[in-house]
């Protein structure tokens, strides 16, 4: 009997114990959640915890710990399916007429504090809109106004108490239209200039279709001579110097450097270092073209073409003050991928572990080199067809190079070369931004057929650079990069530049001449260099194109010869008062017309400008 009664007193014990246990626990649940919302708000003291004394991490989320009773409805309807909040973007807040309500569990944000807290006020946000309606999404950093358009402030003494402050969100991006090449469409801001004081634009509304918590903001589209990066925010440590080439890299490099001084001694190459040769070829070039030029005059093709498209000017009036390399520079790097064993003057090649950044395919006809300025800027240089004196060491890659030129000419499709200098040049991005470059101050050249790899690199990626002498485009975008920092330099007399339909001379072999565009037009700015008046056989023989046999003859021995009069890179060099370093059958060819003095030490906004000046910069 005293063992039964000792059992029920333990169950009753026991029972006391598990109904203690229930009731603390279900207290707990009951406080949990209403300490959660407290935690939030934080609006009932002023001296705050130690969760909300700090501001809030903008770029941080905190975890949700809260139970689904205590929940926002929009972090239900993100379970639902519906997209969350990005951050950065936008916060959802459900408030009521106490303003009470239950914080989503992303960025908080920016709320003007009340003119009777103490300390130092937080800086004015930038926009003031309309407190927003149910379901109705808010950018961050941007107070609600009231229906007058004033932003909303608590009275003093009517015991409304202002939210704590808090971080301010990155703006969004400034979509207004710039004048053509202001200074004013650069888009790049500093933390702080959120903050200035100016008049509010017009209200910023996301409408709320379906996914909650999306606010797209509009994209400006970069002006010509500004700078758009991707990365104005942030801050881009100094790369370290280049380093040399490894003893085995410069070793591989001798054999080419070896023939590259005895075409020197030949006066087949130039550089501003190494032998000077005792032959002058430059006076028999001079003879031959001569000669070849009253052969034209004879058959009448120098006269004035009855009809000449006028070409489309533009008027550059954005900034000057962008470093870019040099137009000598970017002459010089592209002449560098003709000569084997050849150099840039005063560059120096961007290496990796040793090694320079190149790539070559014999397959596609790509080849490409990055080199490096004085002043830490990267260069990618394309080479063109034929390889200039590397077809001593690789003859094969000319075959690939001249079906390139033909399909691009010939068809409406862009060849597997230009991909190969797309694939090329994002390598070389990757590497100079792990060594430290801005992404700004990667650039892209070339001549003939690497001008026209470095034009598609430009249209496909933005980046700035200045291509010589190539053809027009099969890719084309809305407005041809007419506001892009990528210059193209045209030769009068040389019918490469013209093989395009933004510049008139070789209708009707090529699609019709349709001013600042057509079906095969340059991307960016066309410099226009030489004498017009060269253009006239060209012009003359190409009308003959189709004609008969023999007037299609004519065509093409005047285009093959001109082609060697005018298009190589030493006239263009005698044109833009570079002397070249190096230099490849820098006597090939014929020098006259005007020499812009000064162009060679001009960067590419400054040539812009020049050319502008000038009356030769062309709508592409």
């Amino acid at each position: 009997m005293e063992a039964v009664e000792r059992m029920d007193v333990a169950r009753t014990r026991r029972s006391w114990r598990y109904g203690v246990a229930a009731v603390t626990l279900s207290a707990g649940l009951v406080v949990a959640p209403i300490h959660g919302v407290a935690w939030a708000e934080g609006s009932e003291s002023t001296g705050g915890t130690g969760s909300n004394s700090a501001p809030a991490d903008p770029t941080s989320t905190r975890p949700d710990t809260r139970s689904e009773e205590t929940k926002s409805p929009a972090d239900r309807g993100g379970e639902k399916g519906l997209e969350p909040v990005r951050s950065g973007l936008t916060d959802h807040r459900e408030s009521d007429d106490d303003d009470s309500g239950d914080l989503t569990d992303h960025q908080p944000e920016a709320i003007e504090p009340d003119d009777d807290s103490a300390g130092t006020p937080a800086p004015t946000p930038d926009v003031d809109v309309p407190a927003p309606d149910a379901g109705e999404v808010i950018t961050p950093g941007i107070t609600p106004d009231d229906e007058s358009g004033e932003p909303t402030q608590p009275e003093p003494g009517s015991g409304q108490q202002p939210e704590p402050t808090r971080d301010p969100q990155p703006p969004l991006t400034d979509s207004t239209p710039q004048t053509l090449g202001s200074p004013g469409s650069q888009t790049e801001h500093s933390r702080d200039d959120r903050f200035d004081a100016r008049p509010a634009p017009t209200s910023t509304r996301a409408e709320a279709t379906g996914s909650v918590g999306l606010l797209t903001a509009p994209v400006s589209q970069p002006e010509l001579g500004t700078v758009t990066s991707a990365a104005a925010l942030v801050e881009v440590p100094t790369p370290a110097p280049p380093q040399p080439l490894s003893p085995i890299a410069a070793l591989i490099e001798l054999p080419g450097r070896i023939v590259n001084a005895v075409l020197q001694f030949l006066d087949f190459t130039v550089a501003a270092t190494g032998p000077r040769s005792p032959f002058h070829i430059a006076p028999i070039n001079d003879l031959l073209f001569a000669a070849f030029r009253e052969l034209e005059r004879w058959a009448g093709l120098h006269q004035t073409p009855a009809v000449q498209p006028a070409l489309p000017t533009m008027v550059y009036t954005g900034p000057t003050d962008r470093p870019t390399p040099t137009v000598a520079q970017f002459l010089n790097a592209s002449t560098a991928a003709y000569g084997l064993g050849t150099t840039p003057g005063g560059l120096v090649p961007l290496t990796v572990n040793g090694f320079q950044l190149q790539s070559t395919n014999i397959f596609s006809g790509m080849s490409g080199k990055a080199w490096v300025t004085p002043q830490g800027q990267v260069i990618i240089a394309y080479q063109g067809t034929t390889g200039g004196t590397n077809l001593l060491f690789n003859p094969l890659i000319t075959i690939a190079q001249i079906v390139a030129d033909l399909q691009v000419v010939l068809t409406d499709t862009t060849p597997w070369a230009f991909y190969d200098a797309l694939d090329f040049a994002r390598r070389v991005q990757e590497e100079a931004a792990l060594q430290g470059y801005a992404p700004d101050d990667v650039f892209v050249t070339g001549h003939s057929l690497g001008g026209w790899e470095a034009q598609f690199v430009a249209q496909q990626t933005g980046l700035s650079g200045i291509g010589f002498e190539a053809p027009g485009m099969n890719t084309r975008v809305d407005g041809n990069g007419a506001t892009s920092n990528f210059v193209n330099i045209a030769q009068y007399g040389s019918p490469v530049a013209f093989m395009s339909t933004d510049l008139p001379g070789l209708q009707p072999f090529l699609p019709p001449f349709v001013a600042g565009g057509g079906l095969k037009p340059h991307y960016g700015p066309i410099v226009m260099i030489g004498d017009r008046a060269a253009m006239n056989p060209i012009v003359n023989s190409a009308a003959m194109w189709g004609t008969g046999l023999v007037g299609s003859v004519i065509f093409a021995i005047d285009f093959f010869a001109n082609f060697f009069q005018y298009h190589l890179m030493g006239v263009q060099a005698y044109h833009l008062d570079v002397d070249p370093d190096p230099g490849v059958v820098p006597w090939l060819g014929t020098r006259q017309g005007t020499v812009h003095t000064g162009y060679g030490e001009l960067t590419i906004q400054e040539l812009l400008k020049a050319a502008s000046d000038d009356g030769i910069l062309i709508a592409p």
